[in-house]
């Protein structure tokens, strides 16, 4: 299985969100409990500069980004300042089911967007399972278009 194509448009300035379903080919979603997941933000596929780095499982997000070294969040990330839930409602709240959505939930403060240079930038997602297999969810373009207030 290969990762779905999808090119993101954000805001240079405004707070994110993104919520995505990992499912099965029966459109049921796939408990992703134990698991953990990265997106990465890079100016081009090779760069080594990571731009965002957004972590998280079904408890904790974290996010750190903005250069080579990059700006750091408090330990543990917030979700006010934002990160990656698993197994999420499509707010960042536990699923309906028990925790058993499917759902990823990415989220970035307006801060956190301000420190994301606008222009054509390149993304992945991926989760890793407990056995720590790695599998690449989406990927593609992350637009971010400036902002005129500031």
């Amino acid at each position: 299985m290969s990762a779905a194509k999808y090119d993101i448009n954000a805001d240079r300035g405004s707070s994110f969100k993104l919520f995505l379903e990992y499912q099965t080919s029966g459109s049921t979603g796939i408990d992703l409990n134990g698991y953990t997941a990265d997106m990465q933000i890079r100016r081009s596929t090779d760069a080594v500069e990571i731009l965002a780095h957004f972590t998280g499982n079904t408890a904790v997000r974290g996010l750190t980004g903005g250069g080579r070294d990059g700006f750091t969040l408090p330990a543990g990330g917030s979700a006010a300042v934002g990160g990656i839930y698993l197994n999420a409602g499509s707010t960042g709240s536990v699923g309906p089911t028990g925790g058993t959505t499917g759902g990823i939930f990415v989220s970035a403060d307006v801060t956190t967007m301000k420190n994301i240079p606008s222009g054509r930038h390149f993304y992945d997602l991926e989760i890793t399972e407990t056995d720590g297999s790695v599998t690449r969810i989406a990927e593609g373009r992350f637009n971010v278009s400036s902002d005129i207030t500031r």
